[in-house]
């Protein structure tokens, strides 16, 4: 069963990392991409070195091979993380220059890692060490170093991803932080309970969380699998989902986004209907491979409708728009629902207006300009637009309310013309 957990997150790292290196091929791949990979597969490969069936082979070469070598491969994952902390915040040559020294750092602390492992030799086993470190003074000191190293490169990662995570402008890419963020969280937490289990098993004393002195049956008991097992998993998994999402995210959720735009068009049409039947000048025309997307159709729609909105303006009366306001206001409707139900009956009176060619007279249209609150887009004047915001998803849904709105809003009178004289 734990087997088969890890090589499940070892092979979703390893094929990311394949992924993600296309992108390796091309002159100039971004900053930090090299390390990424190098991160994905050296969390894949720890993981898989620290299989149970994988330790049975390792050990018949040396004892407890396979735990060194996936401390090892954690050891690096470390590096990469730091290398591409460096990679995407600081100019290249600083850069190259800090990764160097990092690097140095790297060397230094594998090489004494496997001095210090090799030196104290153990009797072979599956799972953590237990009540061995007590008699294992250098055994201590490699997990002292190991520790150490990780906890900075991902104090150092958690760092930077929640300082970039907010301003981050794709959506992708900042869930992908805040997932990266959890990760190192995650690491954090096994490294201080780690070390915690480590130094009472070195001074004797009866250990935190139990569990640490047999082979883990589950990722999740006893308790101490959950933090031995468990949490490295999940931050392996975490790091591996956060750090390909911007990769993989938006065609993932294309379906949906395809499913919300084709509802907005759809609930777009009694308005846009309504318009551009009487006003087809405003229909502009469809070109270029997008022109059967919905997210296209959608755009059109909105441009299309506001434009009929500034024909509109001439058309209507403040008188109207105050008895709109008055009938809206005790529907019983919650502030958006009333100012779209308003809207749509204000647009309604001015199209029949405007269909039997009967302007309001400047007075009256000057006083309803006046009552219209700051707009957004080229319609400053329009009071259509006065909840919505500045881009398409904004106005698209304001829009839609008022579409709705104006199909349940009375009909426009039966001596109105059905086109303009």
């Amino acid at each position: 069963m734990i087997d088969l957990v890890f090589w499940t997150v070892a092979a979703a790292a390893l094929l990311a990392a394949g992924w993600k290196a296309r992108g390796l091929r091309g002159p100039d791949p971004p900053p930090g991409l090299g390390a990424t990979c190098l991160l994905l597969v050296s969390i894949g490969l720890a993981l898989v070195l620290i299989s149970h069936g994988v330790q049975r082979v390792e050990n018949a070469i040396f004892p407890n091979l396979g735990r060194l070598l996936s401390n090892l491969c954690t050891t690096v994952a470390a590096f990469a993380a730091l290398a591409h902390l460096l990679s995407v915040t600081r100019p290249r040559e600083e850069a190259r220059a800090r990764i160097r020294r990092w690097l140095v750092a790297l060397l230094a602390a594998v090489s004494a890692m496997t001095g210090l492992f090799v030196s104290s030799p153990l009797p072979p086993v599956i799972g953590d060490f237990g009540s061995q470190y007590g008699d294992h003074p250098a055994l201590v000191g490699y997990i002292v170093i190991y520790t150490v190293f990780m906890g900075w490169a991902f104090t150092g990662l958690a760092v930077l991803t929640v300082r970039y995570a907010s301003p981050a402008a794709r959506p992708a890419l900042r869930t992908g932080l805040r997932i990266v963020t959890v990760g190192c969280v995650l690491v954090i937490i096994y490294l201080v309970e780690k070390t915690a289990m480590v130094v009472t098993q070195w001074l004797r004393l009866d250990p935190l969380v139990p569990g640490h002195d047999r082979p883990c049956p589950s990722p999740l008991h006893p308790p101490g699998c959950a933090f031995a097992v468990g949490l490295p998993l999940l931050a392996a998994l975490a790091i591996t989902l956060g750090i390909t999402l911007p990769a993989w995210g938006p065609p993932a959720v294309a379906p949906v986004r395809w499913l919300r735009y084709w509802r907005t068009y759809r609930r777009l049409n009694p308005l846009w209907t309504a318009l551009s039947a009487a006003m087809p000048q405003i229909v502009l025309p469809r070109s270029g491979r997008d022109r059967f997307s919905y997210r296209y159709g959608v755009h059109r729609r909105v441009v299309e409708i506001r434009d009929a909105l500034l024909l509109l303006r001439p058309y209507r009366d403040s008188s109207e728009i105050w008895q709109a306001e008055i009938t809206t206001g005790g529907a019983g409707l919650d502030a958006r629902q009333a100012a779209a139900l308003c809207e749509a009956i204000s647009v309604r009176t001015a199209l029949a207006a405007y269909l039997a060619g009967r302007p309001a007279d400047e007075r009256t249209h000057t006083t309803a300009l006046s009552k219209a609150g700051p707009q957004t887009g080229d319609q400053s004047n329009d009071t259509m637009n006065s909840e919505g915001g500045g881009d398409l998803d904004s106005e698209a849904d304001w829009l839609t309310q008022v579409s709705l709105a104006f199909s349940t809003a009375v009909d426009l009178p039966e001596d109105a013309p059905h086109g303009r004289p």
